[in-house]
C-alpha cells in the first residue's frame, strides 16, 4: 500500500522521526488499520528520497512500540498486538449480538424469552466471578492500577493490588498469596516473583507490558525542545517514563518529577513546562487552589498527556483463556 508521508527536509526534526509521527498519526486516525501492510523499507526510501537506513530506523521504532509489526518473509504490517481502534472492537460485539439474537428466533425463542434466558447466563457468571480472586504483583501503584483497570473492565473480577517490595517484605508471602488463584506480574518481574512464591508456580502467569498505542501517538509528536516533566505517585514510574523519552530520543536532560503527595505545588511546577506526562486516570485539575495554575498552562499552549501502559494482545488473550478456564471449572 502506499503512505500518505511528506517529508520536510528543511525541518530540524530528522526525517526518521516525522516518519515515525505521521504513521502513527495514520494510525490514530484510521487511515491505516491493523493488519494493513506497509511499504518495504525500500520502497519507501525510494518515494520519500531518503536512505534506506532512514526508514530502517522508523520501522525499528514503529516496531519497539508495538505500532507495526514484522512477519517474515511477508514484510511489515500495522500491529494486531493491541485493541487500537475501541470502535472496532464494539461493532463486532454488536454484530456477535444480533447473529445470536438471530439464531434463537430462528429456534422460536420470543424476545422476552431471549431476554430472559441472557440474563440468567450472566447471572451465573456473574456469581462464579464473585468466587474468582486474582493478585497483580508490580513494583509501582501506577503499573498496579492500569492491571486493575483492564483485567476488571473485560471479567469484573477481583482483583488485588500487590507491590513488589510489600511482598518481599512479607515473613510469610506464600501464606499471603495462597487465597488468590491466579497471580500477574510482568515479564521484568516474573523470576524474582517466582523465587518469592515457588509453591505457587502452576497459579503464577506472567504478561508482557507496553505503552499503550494512544501513548505512543501522542509522544510522537512531541520535540526534543519541548520541556518535559512528569506527575507520579513513584519513583519508578517516573524513570518509565524517563527511559521512553530516552528511546525515542526526546530527553536529553533530567526529568522533573512533583509527587502526587506534594501536589500543593502544582502552580510553580507547570511555570517552565510545555508537556507534563501524569498516570492514567489522574485528574490535574482535581484541587480548586490548582485550577487557575492548571487552565494557565493549558493556555499557553501547554500539554498534559497520560502515559498508559496496557497489556499486550497476545498476553491478554493468554490471561482471558486462563480466567475462563477458572470460570468453567
Amino acid at each position: 500500500m502506499s503512505l500518505r508521508i511528506n517529508l520536510d527536509k528543511k525541518a530540524k526534526m530528522p526525517a526518521y522521526r516525522q516518519i515515525i509521527q505521521q504513521v502513527t498519526a495514520l494510525v490514530r486516525d484510521g487511515e491505516i488499520k491493523p493488519g494493513d501492510k506497509l511499504p518495504t523499507e525500500r520502497d519507501l526510501a525510494f518515494k520519500l528520497k531518503v536512505a534506506r537506513g532512514t526508514v530502517k530506523k522508523a520501522y525499528e521504532s514503529l516496531v519497539h512500540d508495538n505500532v507495526i509489526e514484522v512477519s517474515r518473509g511477508r514484510g511489515s504490517f500495522v500491529s494486531t498486538r493491541q485493541d487500537i481502534h475501541v470502535g472496532d472492537r464494539k461493532e463486532r460485539a454488536v454484530a456477535a449480538i444480533e447473529r445470536l439474537i438471530l439464531d434463537l428466533e430462528k429456534l422460536k425463542f420470543s424476545s422476552r424469552e431471549i431476554r430472559t434466558l441472557l440474563d440468567l447466563k450472566l447471572m451465573e457468571r456473574e456469581e462464579r466471578m464473585d468466587s474468582l480472586h486474582i493478585a497483580a504483583v508490580d513494583c509501582n501503584p501506577e503499573a498496579l492500577a492500569i492491571f486493575e483497570r483492564q483485567l476488571t473492565h473485560l471479567y469484573q473480577v477481583k482483583l488485588t493490588r500487590v507491590l513488589l517490595d510489600d511482598l518481599k517484605q512479607d515473613p510469610s508471602p506464600q501464606g499471603r498469596m495462597a487465597q488468590f488463584e491466579l497471580v500477574l506480574t510482568t515479564s521484568t518481574h516474573y523470576s524474582e516473583v517466582m523465587g518469592i512464591l515457588p509453591k505457587l508456580r502452576d497459579r503464577l502467569l506472567q504478561v508482557a507490558v507496553s505503552p499503550s498505542q494512544d501513548t505512543i501517538i501522542e509522544m510522537a509528536g512531541l520535540s526534543p525542545a519541548q520541556r518535559m516533566g512528569v506527575i507520579c505517585e513513584s519513583q519508578v514510574f517516573r524513570r518509565i517514563v524517563k527511559n521512553k523519552l530516552k528511546d525515542l530520543e526526546l530527553l536529553s536532560a533530567n526529568l522533573p518529577c512533583l509527587l502526587i503527595s506534594e501536589e500543593s505545588r502544582l502552580p510553580e511546577f507547570l511555570e517552565d513546562l510545555d508537556v507534563v506526562f501524569v498516570p492514567p486516570d489522574y485528574q490535574i485539575q482535581r484541587r480548586r487552589e490548582t485550577v487557575y495554575a492548571v487552565q494557565n498552562f493549558m493556555q499557553r499552549g501547554g500539554r498534559v498527556i497520560a502515559f498508559d501502559y496496557q497489556i499486550e494482545r497476545g498476553s491478554l488473550l493468554h490471561v482471558e483463556e486462563r480466567i475462563r478456564k477458572l470460570l468453567n471449572r
